[in-house]
């Protein structure tokens, strides 16, 4: 029956409007005499990472930067922006990797300064300087507190400002300085939706700094910092081996659920799951999870598709922790056993991972592991009849074998020689999409196997060894009642 809600409302009479009235009235007075009319309430500031590098690291960080400054230099680093995801709600804040690795700073905002010469700042005369955002009541009321130049003096150690001062302060010090290095713009590139035209941060910062300083030369990026960042020191592989820890357990822990039937998202929700719940910030990139013929696809992330019986399920995943990444690829059959054509893929791609591995070793050529990869690869793929010429590989194995891995899964670092400290992925892969120019009986079939190595003095250490790849220890682990899932 329809009500007409107005009618409904008056018809209720005038008693149920007091509280309405009541509220309106007392909004409307004054405050109490010796009542704060705005709290001013901060909640405590707590560091988010226990296990956090100590401030020494990052000032030996900084320390190193500023070596490598020439004289009236000076160098900004800038946080990440904030970036809207829709309406008024914003995507989980993930800070710049190059002001984390110099600050360990996790919020928006925040800008550090280094200089050559040094700036002065009341009496003192500084050559690395913060700044941060004030403490906002109102917003942390929102959105939790945050650290603030006097809490970031007492846990960084390092000299912080309010962020309100960086305008004037740099305008001062642009008259002392010949070259300006800017590490990486947060926002480097904008495109106008109706032109179609690109704005390029650079060059309208370029053009700021000619009207101010036409005397100052502006260059984007410090290579000296890349390759700082590329040879992981003792606190950095502490933190990538605990991100490697949380992702093998995770990935044991999805092995556990898996069966065929079983939805994509099933299995995605499980590792990422299991990756919060050992204390990760989340996934460091987002987690694929491909079955059958989506693992053909490279980055397929959709994970909206039921896993049938005897197919393979490719999972690439990574938790981040404490701004580290891990980068692990397994493949699985769902069943618990490869199939014949499954077995032959999967074994040509595990030799070439052996063969690629066997080339991580200080002094070599950073291409080696995948010069090594793709030379097994097209041996093996000729044997099998799925090649007419050896440069016919490119359509089946489409990308690199290796990539730096750190603070990002793909991290700055020389591509030329291998050195200790390197941290590298390994993840050769072949992948055989429907309507390929081979015998049908391998279309679908999509393989990769990734780790994550270590390049020692002598050698290098697999850092994610402890997740099985060859094929009896899978299909061990495997071995099981397979269980049919409950329809949703």
């Amino acid at each position: 029956m329809h009500r007409d809600p107005c009618r409904h409302f008056l018809n209720r009479g005038p008693l149920h409007l007091l509280p309405a009235i009541s509220s309106i009235v007392l909004a409307l007075l004054p405050p109490a005499v010796g009542l704060p009319a705005k709290a001013e309430w901060l909640p405590p500031y707590e560091y988010p990472y226990s296990d956090a590098p100590p401030p020494s690291v990052y000032q030996s960080r900084r320390h190193r930067v500023l070596q490598h400054l020439g004289p009236r230099s000076l160098l900004l680093v800038f946080a990440a922006d904030p970036r809207l995801r829709n309406g008024d709600v914003y995507y989980p804040y993930r800070q710049s990797s190059w002001l984390w690795y110099l600050t360990g700073v996790p919020e928006p905002g925040a800008v550090l300064l280094l200089s050559s010469q040094g700036i002065t700042v009341g009496e003192q005369r500084l050559r690395e300087l913060l700044f941060l955002p004030d403490r906002n009541p109102t917003l942390e009321r929102w959105e939790g507190p945050r650290m603030g130049p006097t809490e970031a003096e007492r846990l960084l150690q390092l000299r912080a400002l309010p962020r309100s001062q960086f305008d004037s302060l740099l305008l001062s010090v642009l008259a002392e300085t010949d070259t300006l290095y800017i590490v990486a713009l947060p926002t480097p590139m904008m495109r106008l939706p109706l032109s179609g035209r690109l704005l390029p941060a650079e060059r309208e910062e370029k053009e700021w700094l000619r009207e101010r300083s036409p005397r100052v030369v502006l260059r984007q990026g410090f290579p000296p910092l890349a390759r700082m960042r590329a040879k992981k020191d003792s606190a950095e592989i502490r933190l990538i081996r605990r991100a490697i820890a949380i992702t093998a357990n995770a990935l044991h822990q999805l092995w556990r659920q898996a069966r065929p039937g079983i939805g994509e998202w099933e299995l995605l929700a499980t590792l990422e799951g299991a990756f919060r719940n050992q204390g990760a910030d989340g996934t460091a990139f987002p987690t694929i999870v491909a079955s059958g013929p989506n693992a053909c696809i490279l980055h397929y992330t959709s994970a909206r598709r039921r896993v049938q019986e005897n197919e393979l399920v490719l999972v690439d995943c990574g938790a981040e922790y404490a701004g580290y990444a891990a980068d692990i690829t397994r493949t699985f059959p769902i069943s618990g056993r490869f199939t014949t054509e499954q077995r032959a893929i999967y074994e040509a791609v595990l030799e070439a991972q052996d063969s690629a591995l066997a080339a991580c070793r200080p002094g070599l050529p950073f291409w080696l592991p995948h010069q090594r990869a793709l030379s097994v690869l097209q041996r093996r793929l000729t044997e099998l009849g799925l090649l007419k010429a050896p440069d016919d590989i490119r359509q089946y194995f489409p990308h690199a074998t290796s990539h730096h891995l750190g603070l990002d899964v793909h991290d700055v670092g020389p591509t030329d020689t291998l050195r200790p400290g390197f941290v590298i992925a390994v993840e050769p892969g072949l992948y055989i999409p429907p309507g390929s120019p081979c015998d049908q009986r391998w279309w679908g079939i999509g393989v990769r196997i990734e780790d994550d190595v270590l390049i020692t003095e002598t050698g290098a250490e697999v850092l994610s060894a402890t997740v099985p790849r060859r094929v009896e220890d899978i299909e061990s682990l495997l071995s099981r009642p397979i269980r049919s899932p409950q329809r949703r």
